[in-house]
């Protein structure tokens, strides 16, 4: 009885605490589909509600995102958040960027996360072996090679697409020695996913301007 409670355990996906796998052992897309769909509407909730009580001041941090960040420094802030395993994501950043002209924009953003990916795959295989890479994996260490191992190069792209934290499946698939160049292929998805959330913020949030 235990054993198979550790078993249920090990196999919860650690966003949201959602179930990553099915009874089968395969991933289970229903759930992970309405998740990403849950989480593009709490993005979109949360900003909604923060800024009708912020409007004011949006256009003053707006103003000073344009003039300070710019699409180099905005570049700098995508690659950092999707190259290492820190708590946060880039979409933070959409609400305030809505007037910029999207297409530099989300070409933008989408290299610099696509180069992230990169990197945090090449910081897993060179680095992987050290017990400081393997203590911050740690957490989805299990889901995470689970997928590597059902998928491969593809565990990548859906990471790219959903929830599932990129940068920690790019450190994984560089632990596991997945083919770098699938690699690099697979963390083109972050065009498409950028893209989405993008369109998806910004027509959530079309009504408080």
């Amino acid at each position: 009885m235990d054993k198979k409670k550790d078993e249920n355990k090990n196999l919860r996906v650690h966003f949201l605490s959602a179930p990553l796998f099915d009874d089968a052992g395969n991933l289970d897309w229903g759930q992970l589909i309405r998740k990403t769909i849950a989480l593009m509407a709490f993005f979109v909730l949360v900003y909604a509600i923060a800024l009708f009580f912020i409007k004011d001041q949006y256009y003053v941090i707006g103003n000073w995102v344009v003039t300070h960040l710019s699409l180099s420094g905005l570049a700098l802030f995508v690659l950092f958040t999707d190259m290492f395993i820190v708590p946060m994501s880039n979409d933070i950043i959409f609400p305030f960027v809505l007037e910029w002209n999207p297409i530099p924009l989300l070409a933008t953003m989408s290299l610099a996360s696509a180069l992230g990916g990169i990197g945090g795959y090449w910081i897993g295989r060179l680095l992987g072996h050290l017990k400081i890479i393997k203590a911050i994996t740690a957490n989805f260490s299990s889901d995470g090679e689970r997928l590597i191992n059902l998928y491969g190069g593809w565990a990548v792209v859906i990471a790219g697409l959903t929830p599932i934290p990129f940068s920690t499946v790019c450190w994984l698939a560089g632990m596991l020695r997945v083919n770098p160049y699938k690699v690099m292929l697979a963390t083109l998805s972050r065009i498409p996913r950028m893209i989405i959330y993008y369109w998806a913020i910004r027509g959530g949030l079309w009504f408080v301007f």
